[in-house]
């Protein structure tokens, strides 16, 4: 995977190294000439051949292969968090070098006096290494050592990457420690930060070839039951009159794709998990079988924790990735019945069972039209009860009730595209009952209606 990305983070480990260009007052004179030759001597890491690892106060990256793993459990490491890594240092550069004879005036520790703050890159044929020093008061500059082949330099560095801060003004700019306090995170960085936490990392190269074909769905709160994404349908199916919404599918073959972990817990007893929640049980077009599994308690933890067919590895989930674990075959489903063209006409009544029709042009100019003169549509209230019909449904039941039960609670009959509903309440629920399909459509309403039930609100 890095292969192709070796002499740029070779170039960066470069300019890691305190920069590839120097800036120096008096480039023309011969003290800048020797300081030239001298940045030439520390900077020339070709030599030393290929990147094999990265140590610091918390960290030890390996390189196996052409990827980048932690040392103490062989974990994977994640390519974006290593190229941000080698991104923010790749913004250190060097102003000036400081005199030995300087150094000795004060001592060392004036300059750097933490020497956990350390990082060191292995290559092939030796290492550098950079300690972070002090910053200094007046402006954003700081102090940095460098070490390789056993000569080392202390010298006053920049970083030039953009400033996380925001500054009231210049002099605050000036002295921002931002940067610095950035440089400070950097250097402390534990391998957990570096870990690859996708879940299909290792099954697929790419997220683009991920194609679920069947995902068989089980969890604590429903029954089992499976989506296909091949012919886009549900077992059990939607109802006829229903369909699938098709967002939803889409969205949901999505966060399964990206689907990561917020870390990783690795290497763990698998004995330590209980209070499973949720089972997917996946196959995909290659007819390859994939199980995953959530947990509630891992020990004496609460929380999501995943287990993977794929690798021996526990993630740890946020919730809003754990929501997906919790999927309900209805919300596949196109729970909503809507007129199918944008100009329609609405048969409505209401309890004294009279019965009218208009005409409806929902497009850009919403219009309500009755061929009765004698009637006087209202658009606003039309337009609220059409409204009300675009809502996806909360859920979808089975109509149990005889018809004559049904058209005994009706608060209101709508009819369009030969479909005759009723409308009718139940709890804090609005509830469109289809009766030649057996259906009934759940919309969660509380104690307000969010359309009139009175036909003096529809018509002047």
């Amino acid at each position: 995977m890095f292969k192709k990305h070796k002499n740029l983070f070779l170039f960066l480990i470069l300019v890691l190294a305190l920069g590839v260009t120097y800036f120096f007052e008096e480039r023309g004179n011969l003290n800048a000439q020797k300081l030239e030759s001298q940045k030439t001597e520390i900077l020339n890491a070709e030599k030393l051949g290929e990147l094999q690892g990265v140590k610091g106060l918390k960290l030890d990256i390996m390189k196996k292969g052409e990827l980048y793993y932690s040392r103490d459990n062989q974990l994977p490491l994640a390519p974006a968090r290593l190229a941000e890594f080698f991104k923010i240092l790749s913004g250190v550069k060097v102003n000036t070098f400081l005199k030995p004879e300087d150094i000795a005036k004060v001592g060392r520790s004036f300059y750097i006096p933490d020497d956990a703050m350390k990082l060191t890159f292995l290559f092939d044929k030796g290492e550098i290494s950079f300690s972070l020093g002090k910053k200094l008061e007046f402006d954003q500059t700081f102090y940095m050592e460098v070490t390789k082949e056993g000569k080392t330099q202390i010298v006053i560095a920049r970083d030039d990457s953009p400033d996380p801060g925001v500054y009231q003004n210049d002099k605050d700019y000036q002295r921002s420690d931002a940067k610095f306090k950035r440089l400070q995170i950097i250097f402390m960085l534990t391998n957990l930060y570096f870990y690859d936490t996708r879940i299909f990392k290792d099954f697929y190269t790419d997220e683009k070839a991920i194609n679920f074909d069947e995902i068989t769905i089980s969890t604590f709160r429903n029954k089992k039951y499976s989506i296909n994404f091949k012919d886009t349908s549900t077992t059990p199916a939607a109802p006829k009159s229903l369909g699938y919404f098709e967002e939803n599918w889409i969205s949901f073959h999505k966060a399964l794709t990206n689907l990561s972990g917020r870390t990783i817990i690795s290497p763990y007893e698998p004995s330590a998990l209980s209070e499973i929640l949720s089972q997917f049980e996946i196959n995909d077009r290659q007819r390859r079988k994939i199980t995953l599994s959530v947990y509630k308690k891992f020990g004496d933890q609460n929380g999501y924790f995943l287990m993977s067919s794929l690798d021996k590895s526990l993630y740890v989930l946020k919730p809003e990735e754990a929501r997906y674990f919790f999927v309900n075959v209805q919300d596949f489903w196109n729970k909503r019945i809507i007129p199918q063209d944008r100009e329609f006409k609405l048969g409505i009544s209401f309890f004294d069972n009279k019965n009218d029709e208009v005409t409806i042009s929902d497009k850009e100019l919403f219009k309500v039209t009755s061929t009765n003169s004698k009637i006087h549509p209202r658009s606003l209230e039309f337009k609220k009860l059409l409204d009300f019909l675009k809502m996806e449904g909360d859920h979808v039941s089975e109509m149990t009730e005889k018809p004559s039960e049904i058209l005994k609670k009706n608060i209101m009959r709508l009819s369009f595209d030969n479909r005759a509903l009723s409308v009718i309440l139940e709890d804090n629920d609005a509830v469109l009952v289809d009766i030649d399909q057996k259906i009934k459509i759940h919309h969660y309403v509380g104690a307000t209606l969010p359309f009139s039930i009175k036909r003096a609100d529809y018509f002047e």
